[in-house]
């Protein structure tokens, strides 16, 4: 091959690497990610026990959601929607001070926490 013919293919790998790159730059970021919890109650015991239910994973207690919180990316959305009505002894639902402290937690950690209340 010639010399042109050679620069001729370096100039347009070039090009395509330049282009590669500027689409990849282009590319929109994802949005944060956005999860529902629920609060399961379980009769089955001789006291009702709750769990707190985000997506697939299960919690038995506020500090081990906690835990899973503490792992999920600094600008997710997390809902939750308990409804209206309560048997008692619910947490966070129980305690107006265990609520607020559950709210500072998330605001510390970058996570968008949306109580929605009950009609």
């Amino acid at each position: 091959m010639s010399t042109s013919t050679h620069l001729l293919w370096l100039s347009v790998i070039l090009l395509l690497a330049v282009l590669r790159t500027d689409a990849q730059e282009n590319v929109a970021p994802q949005p944060p990610p956005k999860y529902r919890m629920e609060l399961v109650y379980i009769f089955e015991a001789d006291a009702t026990e709750f769990i707190f239910v985000v997506g697939n994973a299960g919690f038995k207690s506020v500090d081990s959601l906690k835990k899973f919180l503490s792992n999920l990316p600094a600008g997710s959305t997390l809902e939750w929607a308990p409804g209206c009505k309560r048997i008692g002894s619910e947490p966070l639902l129980s305690s107006e001070q265990e609520m607020e402290d559950f709210k500072a937690f998330c605001a510390e950690r970058n996570i968008n926490f949306i109580l929605v209340p009950s009609g």
